[in-house]
């Protein structure tokens, strides 16, 4: 009787050892994990860290972005420029940099002529420079904005569809549909 009573206790004792030791062992995943080559990491404080630090870089770089935008459409006589132009089924170019008040500048690049899209800075440096080429103002000839615009663009004159928005400081405006 004795001896089946120790025998209780030492496995009580022993399952009650081992537990603790893999409750230990295992410990709280949030702690770090090891890989097979023994190394500890620290997971979740360095996958925060990471996060933080990839949102910094991209709030600096959207802000230098912004800043840069905002400095070249200063040089212009406009503040606003959409151009959509159709060429038939699945055929159209449109650009557009909107700058509404007291909201970041907005670029974006729509072309399906040669297969290219992009939006924000990538869009503006393709926008920007052929933007800078337009000579206009709200009093110029509608057959003028059309030529300078083709031009500008390097856009085939064939289009089924033309829609022109420019917007100039002075309040002033440029609405051509054709």
């Amino acid at each position: 009787m004795l001896g089946g009573m120790f025998m209780k206790r030492l496995f009580t004792m022993l399952f009650s050892i081992a537990f603790v030791g893999l409750m230990v062992a295992c410990g709280d995943v949030n702690q770090g994990s090891q890989n097979d080559d023994g190394i500890v990491y620290e997971e979740e404080g360095v996958a925060q860290q990471e996060e933080q630090d990839a949102t910094e870089t991209m709030n600096s770089s959207d802000s230098d972005d912004q800043s840069y935008m905002k400095s070249k459409m200063e040089e212009l006589d406009f503040y606003e420029i959409e151009i959509e132009v159709s060429y038939g089924k699945d055929k159209e170019y449109e650009v557009e940099i909107e700058q509404d008040k007291d909201r970041p500048i907005k670029a974006e690049l729509e072309d399906e002529l040669n297969n290219e899209f992009s939006k924000g800075r990538e869009a503006f440096d393709v926008i920007y420079p052929k933007a800078e080429r337009l000579s206009l103002s709200s009093d110029t000839p509608e057959q003028e904005v059309i030529d300078q615009v083709l031009q500008a663009f390097e856009l085939p004159s064939g289009y089924t569809k033309l829609e022109i928005e420019i917007k100039f400081k002075d309040g002033t405006e440029i609405d051509l549909k054709k």
